[in-house]
């Protein structure tokens, strides 16, 4: 029990530090997604300055890695690798649908723009949402895997 919660712990802080390394490097692959999925229809003005997103995305990739090493502390190397790369996947897969529903959605509600190009500051773009609702989602087969595993064993007994 005690191995659990050092390792939960460290797990959660090393979230919070990957969350804080990444952050610029999450946030152009989001204005990249922004450009290419509305076919360069929205420009990018301004500075590109930011001190830090918001909590919710730091607190997701914590809680999203302290889940996931919860769900895989007992597991074999091979069912380890296989669960991150799909949560990887899955965390890939919807920064690109949010990211890319965002920026259509913003060019659709421009009905003041030259020439269809809606024009956004950096910082109009809501990165910690994006970035942190992906994290949630990309943890569920996990949770999934750990209430199946804690019920499990109430329906033997019965």
């Amino acid at each position: 029990m005690t191995k659990k919660i050092i390792f939960g712990i460290l797990a959660f802080v090393i979230g919070i530090i990957i969350a804080y390394s990444s952050e610029s490097f999450f946030r152009g692959i989001i204005q990249d997604i922004f450009k290419w999925s509305t076919s360069d229809k929205i420009q990018l003005v301004e500075k590109n300055f930011f001190v830090f997103s918001n909590k919710l995305y730091f607190l997701t990739f914590g809680i999203g890695l302290l889940i996931l090493m919860l769900d895989n502390l007992n597991q074999k190397l091979a069912d380890y690798l296989k669960n991150i790369i799909i949560s990887l996947l899955i965390f890939g897969i919807l920064i690109l649908g949010f990211s890319s529903l965002d920026a259509n959605l913003k060019v659709v509600e421009c009905t003041a723009c030259d020439n269809g190009i809606r024009k956004l500051h950096w910082n109009d773009i809501n990165y910690g949402l994006i970035l942190g609702l992906s994290a949630i989602f990309a943890i569920i087969p996990s949770l999934i895997r750990i209430i199946k595993r804690i019920k499990k064993p109430a329906y033997n007994n019965v």
